[in-house]
């Protein structure tokens, strides 16, 4: 009894391990859907080979086995024509083990696809329950009739009577199991899709608002402009300040497009120190302005990606740790090599944040800067990052400063560096 109950146990799991396996292999891989039907009727196939190349032994001399299951979840959750090659399939690979009583093999595999063929449409329309509970009937009436092409089954009643309730309560579960699966996929697939839409409506909200700010200041000046009693440095200053306001505008939309569209278009080989020395170039007055002092140790690594997303990457990072140091500071830049990685390094000794706000970096519209950050900036370096296959680690402590590590992997191998080359490296 207790082989007999291995036998089982052994066929059940050849049942339930592609049940599993297969659907989470093929979300994993975004199979197309035509390539995931082939799919799963071949994992039907394996699983019914599978039952009847190990069967259930008995004291018929018969071999008994679940391989109907399959045979039953491949016909009426894929179709009359997955029904048809199995049940082909289950036919031939009986005959080609040379098996005796061919016919509790034949039969049974027609009757599961004449069945099939009439309630797969039906089936599917069904509720879970419903579903379940008409499995469990259709594999105790193929069961017995197994049972009853099997003129020596009666010879051995414990057996028989215990293959009839084993399959359909198989059966049953495997179904379960299956419909179980399904429905927590997508319920993951539809979180997934409401957390989608409600970032792409925050974020149009917050876009629309931040836009229409600079834009209404920009129209507010040139309405001053049409007065023809303004002096003309009342008319320089206005105009000076709706050009602001319509780069602030502008500067928005492209950190939005960025964060939409953050994969490089024309990927090229970049000097780490080149252009970090660019970005620096660019910020010099806006340090200056800040009383900070700018040091940078840097050494001329490679890296794959595009010239103005890596110069808009730096660019918001450096910009963040320059506008932290309201009363002045000291912001450090240093590149180098860690672990087979190029790592940039920035440092400032700014206010700091605290681990909740670390934790927060990169969410939609989260901002430390209150009413004068949007927010986008550290969205847009972390899809950077990203998009370049590097990573970022921040630390921060408050009131001692802020450490942004960057991780980007070397766009060639190089040889390692002399002292020569640390000694060359540059001093800002």
């Amino acid at each position: 009894m207790l082989n007999i109950l291995k036998d089982f146990l052994l066929n059940l799991f050849f049942i339930l391990a592609p049940i599993f396996a297969v659907p989470l292999w093929l979300e994993e891989r975004k199979v197309p859907k035509l390539l995931k039907n082939h799919v799963l009727t071949v994992s039907f196939a394996l699983t019914t080979f599978l039952c009847m190349t190990f069967p259930i032994s008995t004291d018929t001399e018969r071999d008994y086995n679940l391989h109907q299951i399959p045979l039953w979840l491949g016909s009426l959750y894929k179709g009359p024509l997955v029904g048809f090659i199995l049940c082909l399939l289950a036919i031939g690979y009986h005959i080609l083990l040379g098996k005796e009583q061919w016919m509790i093999t034949v039969m049974p595999s027609f009757f599961v696809m004449f069945v099939s063929m009439l309630l797969s449409k039906y089936f599917l329309s069904l509720s879970v329950k419903q579903r379940i509970l008409l499995t469990f009937v259709l594999s105790t009436f193929s069961g017995m009739l197994t049972v009853l092409l099997d003129q020596m089954a009666f010879s051995s009643l414990p057996f028989w009577s215990s293959y009839l309730i084993i399959q359909p309560i198989s059966m049953a579960t495997a179904c379960y199991l299956k419909e179980m699966l399904y429905k927590n996929n997508s319920l993951r697939k539809q979180i997934i899709r409401a957390e989608k839409m409600e970032v792409v409506s925050h974020l149009a909200a917050s876009i629309s608002h931040e836009v229409r700010n600079p834009l209404t200041a920009a129209r507010g000046f040139m309405q001053l402009l049409e007065q023809s009693h303004l002096p003309p440095e009342k008319r320089k200053q206005y105009i000076q300040i709706a050009i602001e306001e319509l780069d602030r505008a502008e500067s928005i939309i492209t950190d939005y497009l960025t964060f939409a569209k953050p994969a490089p278009e024309y990927v090229e080989k970049l000097n780490v120190k080149t252009e970090i020395e660019r970005v620096i170039d660019l910020l010099r007055p806006l340090a200056n302005m800040n009383s900070v002092d700018i040091q940078a140790s840097l050494i001329p690594f490679h890296v794959k990606g595009e010239r103005e997303k890596f110069q808009q990457c730096l660019l918001n990072i450096m910009k963040n740790s320059i506008e932290a140091m309201q009363n002045g500071g000291t912001l450090d830049i240093y590149v180098s090599i860690e672990h087979e990685q190029i790592l940039i390094r920035v440092s400032d000794t700014g206010i700091g944040m605290t681990k909740e706000q670390i934790d927060r970096l990169g969410e939609p519209y989260f901002t430390t800067k209150g009413t004068k950050g949007t927010g986008l900036g550290m969205m847009v370096v972390y899809r950077i990052v990203e998009s370049m296959d590097g990573t970022i680690h921040i630390t921060s402590e408050v009131n001692k400063g802020t450490t942004v590590c960057i991780y980007f992997p070397l766009a060639q191998s190089r040889q390692k560096q002399t002292a020569s080359d640390q000694e060359n490296a540059l001093v800002i």
